[in-house]
C-alpha cells in the first residue's frame, strides 16, 4: 500500500462506498484528515484548514457532472493553496475526470492512481481500491469489499451496518467521519453504532406504515404520504419502484419549503417529468426524474402527470 504511503488529506464522497474507501485509505495513514462532500459541494470546502502543503486523495468524488466548470476551479483552488493532488480513486467517469484535470493544469500522468469508468470489473471505488493496492491485509479487503457491497445496494454484513449509521443523520458528515475512523482499525461496531442502527430500524417500521397506506392511482402512479413519519427515501422508493411503481408521488415536508409534493421516476421509465411540470406552468425544481412542486399545486401536477403515463 505504498502508493498512499505520504496522502495527508482524504476528500470523499459521503456514500456507503465513500465511508469504507476512506476507511481503508486511513488504515496505511491513521493520522490523515478527512473531509466529507459531493461534486455539488466542493466550491463550499475550506483549503486554508488543511495541512500546509497537503497531499490529497479524492475518494468516490466525481466531477461535477452539471457543472465540470465547479470541479476545474476546485482543483485549480488546490493547487493555489499548495496542495498537491496526488490520487483520484472514483468509478464514475474517468474521461471527465482526465478533461478536469487537463483544464485545471494537473498533472495526469503523475497521479498514483486515476479514476475509471464503472463496469463490472469495477463497479465502485473499492473495487477500483483494491484493484490499484494490490496486495492487502484481510481487513483492508474487507473495507473494499464493504465498499463495493454498498455502491451495489447489496445490504448485508458491514455494508448494511454503515448504510443504517449514516441514515438516521443524513447530513451529519462527523457521523461519516466516525465511522471511517472506526472501521480503518475495527470489523465490529461500537455501542455508538449500534445505536445509530437501532435508530434507522425504527426508520424502517416508519416506512412499512407508510407503504401500507400507499395509494395506486392507476396506470403505475402510486401516491404516498411521509408527512410525520422519518424514513429512508432511497429505501422507501425502490421498494415501491419493485413492487410497480413507475412513478411515485409523495407528499412530504421539506426544510424551509415547507409542504410540498415530490415525483420520482422509476429506473426503467424514461419520462422527463421536471420538463412536463415546469411546461404546465408550475413551480417545479428539481431533477429529470425527481421533481418537487408546493403542495398547493399538488392537484395540477398529478393531473400533468397521469397524462404522462
Amino acid at each position: 500500500m505504498e502508493v498512499l504511503g505520504s496522502i495527508n488529506q482524504i476528500v470523499a464522497a459521503g456514500s456507503v462506498d465513500g465511508v469504507f474507501s476512506s476507511a481503508a485509505v486511513l488504515r496505511q495513514n491513521p493520522q490523515a484528515r478527512v473531509v466529507f462532500t459531493q461534486a455539488f459541494q466542493v466550491d463550499k470546502l475550506d483549503l486554508s484548514k488543511w495541512p500546509e502543503g497537503a497531499r490529497v486523495i479524492f475518494v468516490d468524488l466525481a466531477v461535477n457532472n452539471r457543472e465540470p466548470a465547479m470541479t476545474v476551479a476546485f482543483l485549480k483552488r488546490l493547487a493555489e493553496a499548495g496542495h498537491q493532488l496526488v490520487a483520484i480513486a472514483d468509478e464514475h467517469d474517468a474521461a471527465a475526470w482526465q478533461q478536469a484535470c487537463q483544464a485545471a493544469g494537473v498533472e495526469w500522468d503523475g497521479l498514483t492512481i486515476k479514476p475509471a469508468t464503472r463496469s463490472e470489473a469495477v463497479y465502485s471505488t473499492g473495487a477500483l481500491l483494491l484493484s490499484a493496492l494490490g496486495e492487502v491485509d484481510r481487513h483492508t479487503r474487507e473495507l473494499c469489499v464493504a465498499a463495493d457491497n454498498g455502491d451495489r445496494m447489496r445490504w448485508e454484513g458491514l455494508a448494511e451496518i454503515v448504510n443504517s449509521a449514516i441514515k438516521p443523520a443524513i447530513g451529519d458528515n462527523a457521523r461519516r467521519e466516525y465511522l471511517a475512523r472506526h472501521f480503518a482499525e475495527h470489523l465490529n461496531p461500537d455501542e455508538k453504532i449500534v445505536g445509530w442502527c437501532e435508530e434507522y430500524q425504527a426508520m424502517m417500521q416508519a416506512q412499512a406504515e407508510v407503504i401500507a397506506a400507499a395509494r395506486d392511482l392507476g396506470k403505475g402512479l402510486v401516491q404516498v404520504e411521509t408527512v410525520g413519519h422519518r424514513v429512508d427515501m432511497t429505501a422507501l422508493m425502490a421498494d415501491l419502484y419493485t413492487s410497480g411503481a413507475r412513478i411515485v408521488a409523495c407528499k412530504a415536508e421539506m426544510p424551509g419549503r415547507g409542504l410540498v409534493m415530490s415525483f420520482g421516476v422509476g429506473p426503467k421509465v424514461d419520462i422527463d417529468v421536471l420538463a412536463a411540470l415546469k411546461q404546465a406552468g408550475l413551480a417545479a425544481e428539481g431533477m429529470t426524474k425527481k421533481a418537487t412542486v408546493p403542495f398547493a399545486e399538488a392537484d395540477r401536477a398529478l393531473a400533468v402527470v397521469t397524462t404522462l403515463l
